[in-house]
This record gives structure tokens, C-alpha cells and sequence, in this order.
């Protein structure tokens, strides 16, 4: 591990450790994966992970969250939430994310014992960009560990190839609201078709794919690579019919790649 990152990588155990009994906000993305992976480390059963349950996550997302805290021998608490019964939250306007992460984070807070601090995986990176929950983060006084050790995405990514953790390379994620544009109300249905277009997508092997509802349509968004598999006209029909028969008729594709990504696992990053 080169000196840089193996100074940040020294600092964030000891920010870890200096908070005694804690809490982390578990998603099971890169960035949370390495902070309770550190947590078990240096605190062992002093160390939880926490998560929320909803119709925001995916079957599949909850399952391997729950595998990688087993991996690390870490107590993994599921706190169920409702979020379509949040006030102004499912008529989906810029301050969702604010209300989502205020409440999910006040009811971790309500969940934990006295004495436990509540920390958080966003990294440097993230304060640089339009995310509204960062500020419910600081209303409650959350820490954000990767942030005071200075890391940003690429060196979580780094380090977390550098542990051995699976969840190095995982594509940049979000809760299943944000594939619905602004303005348009959240609803059951709504994430569920959202949650079965990328499903049916993965099947074809289109993994870290997204499905966008806009209007009585979709637009489709792939990983770096993957525009090539669709030159097939048999594949393109396939996948118009698919949405066609969740009467969604129009099929569009998002020409700009989807960002964050790291290929492939056979991939290497300069470690």
C-alpha cells in the first residue's frame, strides 16, 4: 500500500477506534463496507452495523448486505421503515433525499443505546456533489470517518481491494426512488417496476444497469462495455418487448455512461 494511503488508511482506524461503542449506517455499498469493516477490526463486538428495511432496496441488495456483515462476524440490526408514509416524501421534490435520510438516521439514532455514536460511509467526494441527505447527516450530528481521514471514492475503492473486501468494485448505487423523475409521485407500483426492469436486465448479464421511469416510459443506463452487447437486433426486441408488456412502450437508452464504475473484477486499479 503506498505511504499516502496507508497514512489515511492509519488515521481512519484511529477515528474508528476513538469512538469507543458504535453504529455504523450500513447499505452495503463500497463506501459503508469499508467503514464497518474497519469497525470490526479495531472494535470487534464493540462495532453493529445498522440498516434500514423498505421498499427503497432491492431483495438482492438486502441479502448480500447481510452476507458481507456475516462475513465479518459483525451484528447486523434491520430497523423497518415506511418511507412512502413520510410527509412530502412521496410526492417526490428536490428535499426527498433531506427527508429520507433525516428520518432513517433519527430512527437509527432512537435504535441504538445511549452511548452508541452514529457513524456514516459518505466520502470526500460526495460533499462536491448534489446530495441533499448530507445535510440531515450534519443536523444530527452524524460522523463521517472517511470524510475526516480525506478519502475519496477511487481510494475507498483502493483500499478496499487492498483488504480482500468483495465489495470493491460494486457500481455505484442509490435507492430504487431516484430511477423516478422528480415531480412524478413515488408509489408501490412505481418501485416495483422499476425493481423488476432491472432485475430482468441483470438476468441478460447487464449487471449495475439502470432503469429510469419518465413518463409512460424508461430510459435504460449501462455500465462502461455494455453498449456493445446491443448490437443484436433479437436483444433489442427482447428488451422493447419486455417493457412493453409492463406498459411501458417507450424504451430509451442513456448514451452517457454511468459513472463510479469499476468494470470488472479481473480489473486492476494501481495499488
Amino acid at each position: 500500500m503506498q505511504k499516502p494511503l496507508l497514512k489515511k488508511y492509519e488515521h481512519l482506524r484511529s477515528i474508528v477506534k476513538d469512538g469507543g461503542r458504535v453504529a455504523i449506517a450500513f447499505s452495503g455499498g463500497t463506501d459503508s463496507s469499508l467503514l464497518l469493516s474497519v469497525a470490526a477490526d479495531v472494535l470487534g463486538g464493540r462495532a453493529v452495523g445498522i440498516m434500514a428495511g423498505s421498499v427503497l432496496q432491492t431483495a438482492h441488495e438486502v441479502r448480500e448486505a447481510v452476507r458481507f456483515a456475516g462475513r465479518l462476524g459483525i451484528q447486523l440490526e434491520q430497523v423497518d421503515l415506511n418511507p412512502l408514509s413520510w410527509p412530502n416524501f412521496s410526492e417526490n421534490s428536490r428535499d426527498r433525499c433531506y427527508i429520507c435520510k433525516k428520518n432513517m438516521y433519527a430512527s437509527f439514532l432512537a435504535a441504538i443505546p445511549a452511548g452508541v455514536g452514529l457513524m456514516d460511509g459518505t466520502n470526500i467526494d460526495d460533499l462536491s456533489a448534489d446530495r441533499p441527505g448530507l445535510r440531515a447527516i450534519r443536523e444530527l450530528l452524524v460522523r463521517t470517518p472517511l470524510v475526516e481521514a480525506g478519502l475519496g471514492k477511487f481510494e475507498v475503492r483502493k483500499l478496499s481491494k487492498e483488504l480482500g473486501l468483495v465489495t470493491w468494485n460494486l457500481p455505484s448505487s442509490s435507492c430504487l426512488a431516484t430511477r423516478i423523475s422528480r415531480g412524478s409521485k413515488i408509489t408501490l407500483e412505481k418501485l416495483a417496476l422499476v425493481e423488476k426492469g432491472e432485475r430482468y436486465l441483470v438476468s441478460l448479464g447487464f449487471s449495475g444497469c439502470r432503469t429510469r421511469l419518465v413518463g409512460n416510459g424508461v430510459v435504460i443506463s449501462f455500465i462502461k462495455g455494455d453498449f456493445n452487447r446491443l448490437v443484436s437486433d433479437e436483444m433489442r426486441f427482447d428488451i422493447r418487448n419486455f417493457f412493453e408488456n409492463l406498459n411501458l412502450p417507450k424504451v430509451f437508452l442513456d448514451l452517457s455512461e454511468r459513472q463510479g464504475i469499476v468494470p470488472s473484477s479481473s480489473d486492476s486499479l494501481d495499488i
